[in-house]
């Protein structure tokens, strides 16, 4: 079994690794602004895989409701996050994104220099969506499992009255930050070149449906 410490010093030397895999936190609008894409989607198959370094890689498609940075036409993901078991193989990356079949969530999205789309800066990159039972309105949240403890989307707790984010203001925000673009200011494990391309490819799927329309 491989330690945190060596997946983290083995991603950092062979994978071009996924923004701030040392777990660094991220404001939202860094995460906005370190994404390649940014998507409501469901969870509609999940399986692991092993690489030829012997890294495990838990893999999920999603299929996408909704796109609120990214390419519009693209309506179904393959997102990879470091971690998992396969066969008697096992990589541990508690920090990690996890996945549960059936549920739906806002992820930001990044490509990684090894082909691979992961989640933005680890956990911090998926917001699960979940009904609140007293306002009937959908929120968003995020929940990390301790350790190995089996991940149900289903059994989420609901967060206290003051913690709750309701997805349409959400949405909101990530619409108006993506609309405003990045601001030029450095981003924890992202090169200020990889910004720029993020940025500029930003611009030219906005300049994509102007034309469309």
């Amino acid at each position: 079994m491989k330690t945190l410490f060596s997946i983290i010093a083995m991603l950092g030397a062979l994978f071009s690794a996924p923004a701030n895999a040392s777990m660094v936190e991220l404001s939202q609008d860094q995460l906005i602004d370190a994404s390649n894409a940014i998507v409501r989607a469901v969870v509609t198959e999940i399986w692991t895989e092993e690489d030829t370094r012997g890294v495990v890689w838990t893999r999920a498609q999603i299929e996408v409701v909704d796109t609120y940075k990214g390419n519009k036409l693209v309506k179904a993901y393959i997102v990879d996050q470091l971690g998992g078991r396969f066969g008697g193989n096992a990589t541990d990356m508690d920090a990690g994104a996890r996945f549960s079949v059936g549920e739906e969530a806002i992820f930001f999205l990044e490509t990684l220099g090894n082909g691979r789309t992961s989640p933005v800066g680890l956990s911090q990159g998926k917001f699960t969506t979940r009904l609140d039972p007293y306002s009937q309105q959908k929120l968003v949240l995020r929940f990390a499992p301790i350790g190995k403890q089996k991940y149900d989307h289903r059994f989420i707790p609901l967060p206290k009255a003051d913690d709750r984010v309701f997805m349409a203001d959400f949405v909101d925000q990530i619409q108006d930050r993506v609309e405003q673009g990045w601001d030029g200011k450095p981003i924890p494990g992202a090169s200020l070149e990889r910004l720029r391309v993020i940025d500029n490819e930003r611009l030219r799927n906005i300049n994509t449906i102007e034309v469309a329309r």
